[in-house]
């Protein structure tokens, strides 16, 4: 009887020690998911400077993009003829909305419009159509890092869609930013300062244009 007695007493000890020991592992952690990024190129002209009287009504179409820049997700350049999309890093908006709509609110500042639209609500004077051809980190070896932006502009003298329209005014531009490394957050900052300097650039070509 004392040796049953024992023998669950010895049981019951067992079961409580394999229990305190359970007690202190810790679950392993569960596998990090990939965090999504999103950016924003977002810049500010400041000061709205006053249209002259009998300014013109400026109908802005949708910036397009070519082809390998459409996606909302960021490109490296890899190598000479090489992209590599940067997989959780992307933009907040479609390329083609972003830039349209920082386009359009830096204009309607510049005082060289009475209105810049983007829609048939008026009748417009004339067209600005706008193109982004280059729009990437480069990543390549043998370059220095940098944030590459480049845009292509047209001044119609009226709507698009029409066969009588002329082009008034073209220009293209290009903006290599220096940045330390290329990484997102870097690159992206760098196309923020390209995009500022290159709006301050086809803001006086527009001015001049105006003026002669």
């Amino acid at each position: 009887m004392m040796i049953q007695t024992w023998s669950r007493l010895a049981c019951l000890m067992l079961m409580t020690t394999l229990l305190s020991a359970c007690a202190g592992l810790t679950k392993p952690e569960p596998e990090q998911q990939d965090v999504e990024h999103f950016y924003v190129i977002d810049v500010d002209r400041g000061i709205r400077d006053d249209a002259k009287a009998g300014s013109p009504i400026l109908l802005l179409e949708p910036v397009k993009l070519t082809s390998q820049f459409r996606g909302k997700t960021l490109l490296f350049k890899v190598g000479d003829n090489e992209y590599q999309p940067q997989q959780g890093h992307e933009f907040f908006s479609t390329p083609e909305e972003m830039f349209t709509e920082q386009l359009q609110r830096w204009l309607e500042k510049t005082g060289v419009f009475s209105q810049v639209v983007t829609d048939n609500s008026v009748s417009p004077d004339m067209v600005l159509q706008t193109a982004v051809t280059a729009l990437y980190g480069d990543k390549r070896d043998a370059v220095t890092p940098q944030s590459i932006l480049e845009m292509q502009f047209f001044l119609l003298s009226e709507p698009s869609d029409t066969e009588t329209a002329q082009t008034l005014f073209q220009t293209g531009l290009r903006i290599d930013i220096d940045i330390e490394e290329t990484t997102p957050p870097k690159v992206v900052k760098g196309w923020q300062i390209g995009l500022k300097r290159l709006l301050v650039t086809i803001e006086d070509d527009l001015s001049d244009y105006f003026s002669e």
